[in-house]
C-alpha cells in the first residue's frame, strides 16, 4: 500500500521529470582530477607529489578490485542493503521514508547508491540548505534508473567510492583509508571499514555521533560481540588531525617552485640520477654530524642540453630548516670565485700558467686600514707557477692576479656570468677574491659549466619551456688553460696532496671553497659532460667543526660524479688551435695562448715530482691494543728527487726524507711536511691517529 501510494505520489505530481545525461566510466575517470600534483623526471616517472587544492582531498582513483572486501561489505549494509536487487530506485525504503515523513515521524534516508551517485555527477540535483526538494528527488530517481542502464553494477559501485564524501574534506575511499589508518584500500579491517562507511551519513558527524552509528552497524554482523575496538579506532581518529603520507618525496624544493592545482609538471631531472645524489648527500651528512654539520644541497647539470638533472635543495629530515632551498640561498663563496680571477688574467694576457706568482706575505692599502690577507694554512711557499698557485688554492696568489685585473673589471665579469647582487667594487674589496662575496649553488653550477662549454655561458633548464640563453665569456683557449689546471692533480698537490677526493680517474677539473669560520663549504667540478654543484653547512649559520673542502663536500662530488661518469668514454680535450703546447729541456711540458709561450722553463725552488706519498692527506690511523706498542709504526714514504729532504711533523723536524722513516704512533691530530734542502715546505699532509 505504502509503496502504490508513493509511484501515485510522485506521478501525479510530477510526471515528467529531467532526466541528466550521465557520463561514461572511462570519461569520469579521464576527467577526475586529485587534490595533489606530481612532479615528473624526463621519462614520466614521479619525483615528489604534492597538494595543491586546498579545498578537498583527492587522492588516486581505486578499482574495485584494489578495495577490501570488508568495506564493500559495510557499505551496503549502511548504504544500500538491495543494491543488487534494484534497478537504481529502492522503491520500499523509498516509500518507507516518505510515510514516515508525512505521518510525522523523523525521515529515514532512502537514497540508493545509483541515487547518491547520480547526485555527485550533476550538480542540480546536490541538496541545497541539507534537503532536496520534490522536483529535486524525482530527477535523481530517472536519472538513478537512466543510469542504472547505462553502467553495470561494479561501475556504479567503484564510482561510488571514488565520489563518496567521508569525514571533513575527505573524499574517496583512497583518501579516507590512507588519511585514518595510513593504509592502502585493500588493507581495511572490518572495523576500520565500519567506522569509515559511518562517517559517509554524517561527514561532519561528531566523535559520539561516529561511535553510535558505527557500533550499531558493528553489531549487526558481530551481535555477540561488544564494541571496544570501535570505541578505541574512533577515540584515535578524534585526537589528532588525519594524515597522508605520499610515497614520492624526492624534490620538496621544485615541487613547491612548480606545481600549481590541476597539473603535474615534467622537468628535465633524472630520477636515478636525482635519487643517487640525494642519497650521497645524506649519506655522507650522516658521517659528519658529530662535526656539527646539519644542511646540505647538490645541484646536477647536463653541460651539453643545459638541463639540471639533479636538484637537490636540502638534506631533508636531517636538514635543521628543511623549507630553505640551499641551491637558491646565497652564502659566501670562499675560493670558489679563484678560477674566474685567473681566467679574466689569461684572457687579458696578464699571466700564463706558468707565471711566476710571489706566495708570500701581503698588506694592502683598504680605505684608511690594511687588508693584510694570509693563506688557509698559514704558511707560504715564496715563487709559485700561476698553475700551482690556482691548482692549490693559494690566497695570496690570488690576491695578487685580482690587484693585475682590477676589481671593476673582475666584477664586470662576474655580472656576465649572471651572479646577481652585485656590489660596488669599494663594498668587498680584494677579499672578494677569498670569498666575500656571497653567491648561490645555482649561479656557480653555472658559472663553471662556463669553462666546460668552452667559454659559452648557458642559463640552467628545469622544464622544457625554460628558454635557452647562451653568451660567450672566455674564448675556448683559456677554458681550456682553466680545465687543464682545474684537473691537474699535481698542481693542486702542495695544498691537497695527490691522493684526495678531488683525483678521479677521468680527470674531473674541480675547486673546493671553505668561507669565514668554516660556516659554508663547497665543492664544484665538471667534466665535457656535466657539473656538479655541493654546498654543506647549516642553515642556522652555525659554523662546522674541523670541516674543510676536503672532508666535508668534496666526497659527495666524488660520488656523485663518479655515478655519473661510469659508463662514459673518457676522451682528454684537446687543446684548442690558439694553445700551444711547450716541452722543455728538463721534461716538463706547459699549455700557453697563441703568443705568450716562452721556451725557458723558470728554475724556481718547487719540483712538482716531490710530494708525500704516505700517509695520505686527511687520512685515520688506528692503534691496535693487541699489539704491543714498541711493534706498531708508521712509515713516512716520500717521491724525492733530492737526499737532503726532511721530515717534520708538528713543527719538529725528526728525520732524513730520502728513505722509510718509521714513526711510533701517538694518539691525536697530526700535521706532516716534507721539507726541501733550505726548510722550504714541499708539501704536507694532515692525518689522525685514534
Amino acid at each position: 500500500m505504502v509503496m502504490i501510494f508513493t509511484i501515485l505520489l510522485l506521478v501525479l505530481c510530477f510526471p515528467n521529470g529531467e532526466i541528466f545525461s550521465n557520463p561514461v566510466l572511462d570519461n569520469l575517470k579521464a576527467k577526475y582530477i586529485t587534490s595533489d600534483s606530481n612532479l615528473l623526471d624526463r621519462n614520466g616517472t614521479i619525483l615528489h607529489t604534492l597538494r595543491t587544492n586546498p579545498k578537498e582531498r583527492k587522492l588516486n582513483w581505486v578499482s574495485l578490485d584494489e578495495v577490501s572486501q570488508n568495506f564493500i561489505d559495510s557499505l551496503l549494509l549502511a548504504e544500500d542493503k538491495r543494491f543488487f536487487e534494484h534497478k537504481g530506485v529502492d522503491w520500499l525504503a523509498l516509500g518507507s521514508g516518505i510515510f514516515r515523513y508525512i505521518t510525522g515521524y523523523s525521515p529515514r534516508g532512502a537514497s540508493t547508491l545509483t541515487m547518491q551517485l547520480s547526485s555527485f555527477l550533476n550538480d542540480e540535483l546536490k541538496a541545497r540548505n541539507g534537503r532536496r526538494s520534490f522536483s529535486q528527488k524525482w530527477n535523481q530517481i530517472l536519472s538513478a534508473k537512466n543510469l542504472e542502464d547505462e553502467w553495470t553494477k561494479a561501475e556504479i559501485l567503484e564510482a561510488y567510492i571514488n565520489l563518496v564524501n567521508f569525514k571533513g574534506e575527505l573524499i574517496g575511499i583512497d583518501s579516507a583509508s590512507r588519511g585514518y589508518f595510513g593504509k592502502l584500500p585493500h588493507g581495511l579491517s572490518q572495523t576500520e571499514s565500519i567506522i569509515l562507511t559511518s562517517m559517509i551519513k554524517t561527514p561532519s558527524g561528531s566523535k559520539e555521533r561516529i561511535f553510535q552509528r558505527s557500533c550499531y552497524l558493528f553489531k549487526l554482523s558481530n551481535p555477540e560481540e561488544d564494541c571496544t575496538s570501535i570505541k578505541e579506532k574512533v577515540g584515535e581518529i578524534y585526537t589528532k588531525n588525519y594524515k597522508i603520507k605520499h610515497p614520492f618525496s624526492n624534490a620538496f624544493h621544485l615541487a613547491h617552485k612548480l606545481l600549481t592545482k590541476d597539473s603535474d609538471q615534467v622537468t628535465t631531472l633524472d630520477f636515478n640520477i636525482q635519487i643517487f645524489a640525494e642519497q650521497a648527500l645524506k649519506k655522507h651528512l650522516t658521517n659528519l654530524k658529530n662535526q656539527n654539520v646539519k644542511d646540505g644541497a647538490v645541484l646536477v647539470k647536463d653541460n651539453k642540453t643545459s638541463e639540471i638533472l639533479a636538484y637537490i635543495g636540502s638534506s631533508g629530515s636531517l636538514s635543521s630548516s628543511l623549507e630553505v632551498d640551499g641551491i637558491l640561498a646565497k652564502r659566501q663563496a670562499g675560493s670558489t670565485l679563484k678560477p674566474f680571477i685567473y681566467a679574466l688574467a689569461l684572457e687579458k694576457k696578464y699571466i700564463t700558467p706558468l707565471t711566476i706568482l710571489k706566495d708570500s706575505p701581503i698588506e694592502i692599502q683598504a680605505g684608511s686600514g690594511l687588508y693584510i690577507p694570509n693563506n688557509y694554512q698559514d704558511n707560504y711557499n715564496g715563487d709559485i707557477p700561476s698553475r700551482i698557485a690556482l691548482g692549490s688554492s693559494l690566497n695570496i696568489p690570488a690576491i695578487r692576479v685580482l690587484e693585475l685585473v682590477g676589481l671593476d673589471d673582475f666584477l664586470i665579469n662576474l655580472e656576465k656570468l649572471n651572479f646577481t647582487d652585485l656590489k660596488e667594487a669599494e663594498h668587498y674589496g680584494f677579499s672578494i677574491a677569498l670569498g666575500s662575496l656571497d653567491v648561490s649553488l645555482w649561479e656557480l653550477v653555472n658559472a663553471y659549466s662556463t669553462f666546460a662549454n668552452k667559454g659559452i655561458y648557458t642559463n640552467s633548464r628545469i622544464t622544457s619551456l625554460d628558454p635557452v640563453i647562451s653568451e660567450p665569456i672566455y674564448t675556448p683557449a683559456v677554458s681550456f688553460l682553466i680545465t687543464d689546471i682545474l684537473s691537474d692533480r699535481g698542481a693542486r698537490a702542495l695544498t691537497f696532496g695527490l691522493n684526495s677526493p678531488l683525483s678521479t680517474r677521468y680527470g674531473a677539473s674541480v675547486k673546493t671553497g671553505t668561507s669565514k669560520d668554516m660556516r659554508d663549504n663547497w665543492c664544484i667540478g665538471y667534466t665535457e659532460n656535466f657539473t656538479v654543484g655541493v654546498w654543506v653547512g647549516n642553515y642556522s649559520g652555525e659554523p662546522m667543526w674541523n670541516v674543510s673542502g676536503i672532508t666535508g663536500s668534496a666526497p659527495i662530488w666524488l660520488e656523485i660524479m663518479n655515478f655519473l661518469m661510469e659508463n662514459k668514454k673518457i676522451i682528454p680535450p684537446s687543446p684548442p688551435d690558439d694553445v700551444v703546447e711547450v716541452t722543455f729541456s728538463n721534461g716538463n711540458h706547459e699549455y700557453f695562448l697563441k703568443g705568450t709561450e716562452t721556451f725557458k722553463y723558470s728554475e724556481i725552488n718547487y719540483n712538482l715530482n716531490n710530494h708525500i706519498e704516505n700517509p695520505i692527506h686527511d687520512s685515520f690511523i688506528a692503534i691496535d691494543p693487541d699489539i704491543p706498542d714498541y711493534n706498531q709504526k708508521i712509515y713516512f714514504k716520500a717521491k724525492i728527487s733530492n737526499s737532503k729532504n726532511s721530515w717534520r711533523l708538528n713543527g719538529k723536524v725528526i728525520g732524513i726524507a730520502s728513505s722509510l722513516y718509521l714513526w711510533e704512533p701517538q694518539r691525536g691530530n697530526q700535521i706532516l711536511e716534507l721539507l726541501d734542502s733550505n726548510s722550504k715546505v714541499i708539501d704536507k699532509v694532515y692525518f689522525t691517529v685514534k
